[in-house]
């Protein structure tokens, strides 16, 4: 396989995918045959989750990933994790996430109005992979994403805004 020089990846220059937990991820270093680094083990994704979001459950079979937010709002990105979500993460801009191969967890952003831009890192190919959903977790994901929404914004914001509630099963 030939390798290519390195180059500088803008987060815009590749177009985002939807994703099966509902939010779009850009394939920044693809190590796929076809990708822009191919036979590379390490890939890299740019998150885009918009505003008041819940992410479907979800979890990472094959791989490690650690997750950097470049950019949220002030509230921050909160992960659940854990077999029933019961655990929390709230990461700022410049906070580093490492959530371990198979653990259950999901997203939800904690401003209304800010996108989180986030770097998802991988020790595999591509982040183009169907990661298995858990619908049995929706509802917890719900319950707790728009209780952690509802602390920072008030019920009524929340329900005004319509936040709080997974993607449904195409995205949204």
């Amino acid at each position: 396989m030939t390798k290519k020089p390195p180059t500088a990846i803008p987060f815009e220059s590749i177009d985002p995918v939807l994703t099966p937990q509902g939010h779009r991820i850009r394939p920044l270093v693809d190590g796929r045959d076809n990708g822009n680094t191919p036979g590379m083990d390490l890939c890299a994704g740019g998150l885009d989750v918009p505003g008041g979001f819940i992410a479907n459950p979800h979890r990472h079979v094959e791989t490690d990933v650690i997750v950097l937010v470049y950019d949220c709002g002030d509230e921050g990105a909160l992960t659940l994790f854990g077999e029933n979500l019961e655990f929390e993460a709230v990461q700022h801009r410049g906070d580093v996430l490492p959530i371990q191969k198979g653990w259950p967890h999901t997203v939800v952003n904690l401003s209304l109005t800010t996108p989180i831009r986030a770097y998802e890192f991988r020790a595999n190919r591509t982040v183009v992979v169907d990661n298995p959903v858990m619908p049995h977790l929706r509802p917890v994901a719900e319950d707790r994403g728009r209780e952690f929404l509802a602390a920072v914004h008030g019920a009524d914001a929340l329900e005004r805004f319509g936040a709080g509630r997974c993607a449904p099963p195409g995205g949204r």
